[in-house]
């Protein structure tokens, strides 16, 4: 089956006819190409390392793949197919709350990828262009330039009402989720598959709880769905986005004022051209609307409404408008304070152990700064925030180096440090002035793009800084790691091959579990190179004489 060209007809089918209500969807998840392509982009997914309730990962789950997924599409085809409750584990957030996040099985996680691959062509036919997160070719960038568009001089939408939905991923009503799903899907398989992940329910640890409200946060159609969800919100904000040029001049006579909108998943500002007082009613406006219709609550306390030239923060930018260089008013975006802040307190606190490896140190600190760099390169004074970031980092990083090895800041400098940053065996602390400021050019009218001709469907990964990968479960093993390979020349021990650091295993020539202690297996002396094959061979071997010998 050709996989593209189906999501074309169904998106092509949506935008041709409005009404068009959609059959037999469910009997697409049962071809083997389709299961297939789902189980591929699950896999090339970071989280798929990470097992669901069941324990299994992606990696055991490979180990017979055809014999699963051959299982995993009978289950569907005799409807026996059940979702497993979803695993609650918690992430800590910068403002000392913790953010709860749901793993699905990896078999879910398949299904559910396969069900997105159907609806989201059909259902992207419908979306509003002012809806921008977690949707395919679309950015956070592409709503913070609409909104910087919107308020510039010639536009005037000067006064801000910043939408702020109570617990909204957890208070989705199912029931009213399903009738939205009813306006384009009448595959009653379909709809009763969507049902069964709603109510699969959560396991924290060995509790078992109902999901009676939400879609899990984590789950693969969640951000769909949500979308589906609050497209309601969109099409009852196209009584102003909607109305034409002259209607919109009529309003600006009679100092009603004119409303334009922008919505990542559950943040969104709508922007106002008239007084404050216009502004006000919209709020109570939005008020009735969600808490009515969508059966959510808009938080009155959070939901402020802001001028321009006071500014505010979406999406993690702040967003104002002043007055430029030439002497004319414009509107940037910068990186708040808050952000610039929360980064340095959670580069400081993975600073705090001095045990951990610097390979495993540098490598952790890349991940969250490319990321995070890359997400403001774009800001109007990225390159002198950057530089002030790099200001902190260096000196925490030589402090933390001077911790670790005892050792005074001149023998940093001499031992560790080349061209400004830090660099050890051929590990190399990235820097934020490497990212350079950039300008925002494309356009965020953005097509269907499952309609385009050359189609490549991009998704925007959001920076993950509150997740810290560097703490290691054995401390400065990756540093022994390296130094093992390093002694051994990237040789095996056992056959005499030259490996690599991706097909080397260093392995416990005397196995861990003989130690009454864990870490004292991890000693120079007790490590040695190994290929894959020779280290499983091992494996086997420790294995079969730890037997005998109970």
């Amino acid at each position: 089956m050709n996989i593209g060209e189906m999501q074309r007809k169904l998106s092509l089918w949506a935008t041709q006819d409005k009404e068009r209500k959609f059959y037999d969807l469910y009997d697409l998840m049962l071809t083997k190409d389709w299961i297939r392509l789902a189980h591929d982009h699950v896999a090339q997914n970071a989280g798929s390392v990470t097992a669901g309730c069941d324990g299994i990962d992606m990696e055991i789950f490979d180990k017979k793949l055809e014999e699963n997924l051959q299982q995993l599409i009978q289950d569907l085809k005799s409807k026996t197919f059940e979702p497993q409750p979803v695993r609650r584990v918690y992430i800590p957030k910068a403002n000392g709350k913790v953010r709860p996040l749901g793993i699905p099985a990896i078999r879910d996680r398949i299904v559910q990828e396969a069900a997105r691959m159907i609806l989201e062509p059909i259902f992207e036919a419908d979306f509003s262009r002012y809806s921008f997160g977690f949707r395919p070719n679309r950015r956070t960038m592409d709503a913070v330039r609409y909104i910087q568009w919107s308020m510039s001089e010639r536009k005037k939408f000067f006064w801000i009402i910043e939408g702020d939905i109570s617990s909204y991923f957890d208070t989705i009503h199912h029931p009213k989720l399903l009738r939205l799903l009813g306006r384009r899907i009448e595959d009653k398989k379909m709809l009763r598959l969507i049902w069964k992940f709603l109510r699969a329910g959560v396991m924290e640890k060995r509790t078992f709880k109902d999901t009676k409200l939400g879609t899990p946060q984590g789950g693969v159609i969640s951000p769909l769905l949500a979308n589906i969800y609050l497209h309601e919100l969109d099409r009852s904000m196209e009584r102003y986005t909607a109305l034409t040029q002259t209607e919109k001049a009529k309003r600006r006579r009679n100092r009603a004022g004119n409303f334009t909108y922008a919505r990542y998943a559950d943040d969104f500002v709508v922007l106002c051209n008239g007084g404050k007082e216009q502004a006000e009613k919209m709020r109570e406006e939005l008020y009735t609307f969600l808490g009515q219709t969508l059966r959510l609550e808009l938080s009155k306390e959070k939901t402020k409404i802001s001028h321009a030239n006071d500014g505010f923060t979406f999406l993690g930018f702040f967003i104002r408008r002043e007055l430029g260089n030439r002497g004319v008013m414009t509107v940037k975006v910068t990186i708040p304070n808050t952000a610039m802040k929360r980064l340095q307190s959670n580069l400081k606190q993975s600073l705090a152990r001095d045990q951990d490896s610097v390979v495993g140190k540098i490598r952790g600190i890349n991940r969250i700064l490319r990321g995070w760099c890359q997400y403001y390169q774009y800001t109007s004074q990225a390159g002198v925030q950057f530089h002030e970031l790099d200001h902190f980092l260096f000196w925490e990083m030589a402090h933390w180096i001077g911790r670790k090895f005892k050792i005074h800041m001149p023998a940093i400098m001499q031992k560790y440090v080349i061209d400004n940053t830090f660099v050890y065996e051929g590990n190399r602390l990235i820097m934020a002035k490497e990212f350079k400021a950039k300008s925002y050019h494309q356009t965020f009218l953005k097509p269907n793009p499952y309609l385009m001709v050359e189609r490549k469907l991009e998704r925007e990964e959001l920076p993950q800084e509150d997740q810290w990968v560097a703490y290691e479960s054995r401390p400065g093993r990756a540093d022994l790691r390296l130094q093992t390979l390093t002694r051994d020349n990237y040789t095996c021990r056992g056959c005499g091959k030259a490996v690599t650091a991706e097909t080397a295993d260093v392995d416990h020539i005397r196995p861990v579990r003989r130690f009454k202690r864990p870490v004292d297996a991890d000693t120079l002396g007790n490590l040695q190179t190994l290929c894959i094959p020779c280290h499983a061979a091992k494996t086997k071997t420790d294995h079969y004489a730890e037997s005998r010998m109970r």
